[in-house]
């Protein structure tokens, strides 16, 4: 893990996540500025889901084929030129469609990174990586809205989005420099080509690939995990403030407590994924999960409010570091790219969904419903989840190598 690229990738990702998450809470208010109302305050949030939808599985599909670099740097480019239309943005109209083709960015971003680490990670450690790389998320979306709540305080809201447009800039210029242009295991690809081979993988389609009953099961926990997020993001500082009466900096502090807590948690979750049995770790996080989310919707004070983002930020990293692990064991079979990128289409259905539900049931029955929703539709998915895994492959055994082409590979790259 102390390899250059696996540090090149863990540095971009947490810079462009707390980029990301300085300016994704404050779209809303900074569009409701602009004279932005009713379903466009919506859509500053759950527009850039519906371009991951469509935009995602391709990614990482096409990643498995030309090889991951360009694709993410691509993708911090295009944060990038998205920063910098929010920053000149005259009308909630363009907030929109710069929200929307940020959503281009995602899918090339964070699906195709994972997917790299993937390459990376020996057999039978896919626990302790993913759960090392998933820390960059996890604490750059925790820090994000920290740091914009001190831009905005000082220097006022369009800081925020010339910060963003520099963090997209270093971390593109990070990975240009650091990361190599073609993993180990891409190389093992080109080496099997160019011998005349077929790699498998690469030619995985979509519907070969969802046939894998593993594939679909962590499809299925990264929509879950959507539903829950579209659900209930959006309306988690409204419920603070004005159910418990939280200060603007007490409701920070309460988001980055969830985000940062689990984002520590990931590494030590990791290293129990790899010896211990990944569906029980995954059904017994999304469980506790979805309790404590629901319970988000009554607690009285805010003193509970952040114990329970606190259990939420350790349950939902048990359970994602596991179906993460999943995720590279059944990548390796379906496509590294292809599984990662069927996830991503999965989380921006979730959200859109969620958003949209969650805004129904809240006109209809009040805030504390819609925590009851997201809590509720995750429990519901568990046995679902554990039917579609039951006798399947999750784990393999500790490797030390790649295989039997990957050093001729790696030399004939030289």
């Amino acid at each position: 893990m102390r390899s250059r690229p696996f540090v090149a990738l863990y540095i971009s990702v947490f810079v462009a996540t707390m980029g990301i998450s300085m300016v994704s809470p404050l779209l809303p208010v900074f569009a409701e500025e602009l004279g932005a109302t009713g379903v466009w305050l919506g859509l500053t949030f759950s527009v850039f889901a519906i371009v991951q939808t469509f935009v995602g599985p391709f990614a990482g599909r096409l990643s498995d084929r030309f090889g991951r670099k360009p694709f993410i740097i691509a993708g911090l480019l295009v944060y990038l030129v998205a920063a910098l239309g929010y920053l000149t943005a005259g009308s909630f109209y363009q907030v929109i469609a710069f929200r929307a083709f940020s959503g281009l960015g995602t899918s090339l971003i964070f699906s195709v990174a994972r997917a790299h680490v993937g390459d990376l990670t020996p057999r039978g450690q896919e626990g302790r990586w993913l759960g090392v790389f998933a820390t960059a998320d996890v604490v750059g979306f925790g820090t994000g809205p920290l740091v914009a709540g001190v831009l905005r305080e000082l220097l006022g809201f369009r800081s925020v989005f010339a910060a963003m447009a520099l963090m997209m800039g270093l971390s593109a210029l990070i990975l240009l420099m650091w990361l190599p242009r073609h993993s180990p295991a891409e190389l093992e690809r080109r080496a099997i080509r160019r011998a005349g081979g077929t790699v498998t993988s690469e030619n995985s389609s979509f519907r070969s690939a969802l046939t894998e009953r593993v594939v679909l099961a962590v499809t299925l926990h990264a929509g879950l995990i959507a539903i829950a997020v579209g659900a209930t993001l959006s309306f988690l500082a409204l419920r603070l403030e004005q159910g418990i009466g939280a200060t603007p900096i007490m409701i920070g502090v309460a988001f980055a407590t969830q985000d940062i807590t689990g984002g520590l948690a990931q590494p030590l979750f990791g290293r129990v994924a790899d010896r211990r049995d990944r569906r029980l770790l995954v059904a017994g996080g999304l469980l506790l999960y979805a309790a404590l989310l629901a319970s988000l919707g009554v607690v009285p004070t805010y003193a509970l409010a952040v114990g329970v983002l606190l259990g939420m930020g350790a349950s939902t990293s048990l359970a994602m570091v596991a179906a993460g692990a999943i995720q590279v064991v059944a990548g390796r079979r379906a496509g590294m790219g292809t599984v990662l990128g069927i996830s991503s289409a999965a989380n921006g259905i979730g959200i859109v969904a969620g958003s949209l539900v969650s805004g129904l049931i809240v006109d209809a029955y009040g805030l504390a419903a819609a925590f009851m929703f997201g809590g509720g539709v995750i429990a519901a998915g568990v046995p679902l989840f554990l039917w579609l895994t039951r006798g399947a492959a999750v784990a393999e055994p500790v490797a030390p190598g790649r295989g039997p082409l990957a050093k001729e590979a790696v030399d004939g790259a030289r």
